[in-house]
């Protein structure tokens, strides 16, 4: 799984953390759903017609959360492999993903 990582000290409690995470997200136009044969609940946006598919997934600890994000290009489930968030192949819905990453980093901090 190619993925870009970030890890985020909490300064509150995990449910408190989470429910900020999920304003920002739906706030930006993702939507909850069931990935890689229902094992991963990950937050998505695009359908890949248009623009590529953007994943980002929370993961909780005590003191931190860590933030996923990654895109895939290509149409509905032959959506291609995962891509990171770093290099030129789809750098404007890469750049998407990293930013709505700021933003829930912004709004935890």
């Amino acid at each position: 799984m190619a993925r870009t990582i970030v890890e985020v000290p909490l300064r509150q409690d995990p449910r408190a953390a989470d429910a900020v995470a999920r304003s920002v997200l739906a706030a930006e136009g993702y939507h909850e759903m069931s990935y890689n044969n229902n094992t991963e609940l990950v937050w998505k946006m695009g359908t890949g017609v248009m623009t590529a598919m953007h994943y980002i997934k929370l993961e909780y600890n005590a003191s931190a959360m860590r933030i996923s994000g990654w895109v895939q290009i290509g149409v509905g489930s032959v959506g291609g492999k995962e891509r990171d968030l770093k290099g030129f192949v789809g750098a404007i819905p890469k750049k998407s993903v990293l930013n709505t990453i700021e933003k829930i980093k912004a709004a935890l901090a």
